[in-house]
């Protein structure tokens, strides 16, 4: 895959990185299915890298596909976390999770409507 083709698909709101979703797991724990939905997504093949791409595991790319109860759930967790001033054990903060869920969850919303192909 060249890097054109790899940039316009990671760009997608579908699109999400293993460590992104490895974090939204970290945050939805209690919610069991949304966990293991994410963990069955990260088993997956991820997108494949172009030539001379630096990055290491935490940033292989994973479509997504949720319906929009469990985004709703999700985007729900990470607002409480984001609120709560919360990080994940990897000691990062949140910033830009929320923003990225909300993008998907509009993403996601268009889609049910037939307004986004």
């Amino acid at each position: 895959m060249d890097w054109n083709c790899y940039k316009q698909r990671c760009d997608k709101p579908e699109m999400w990185s293993r460590w992104m979703l490895n974090e939204t797991i970290e945050l939805v724990g209690d919610q069991s299915h949304l966990a293991q939905t994410l963990e069955a997504v990260l088993r997956e093949e991820p997108l494949a890298k172009p030539p001379g791409h630096r990055g290491g595991p935490e940033t292989d790319m994973f479509e997504l596909a949720l319906d929009i109860a469990d985004v709703d759930t999700i985007v729900a967790a990470v607002r409480q976390a984001v609120e709560h001033k919360a990080t994940t054990s990897g000691g990062r903060g949140l910033g830009g999770f929320a923003e990225a869920w909300q993008e998907f969850q509009r993403h996601v919303s268009r889609k049910m409507k037939g307004e986004d192909a």
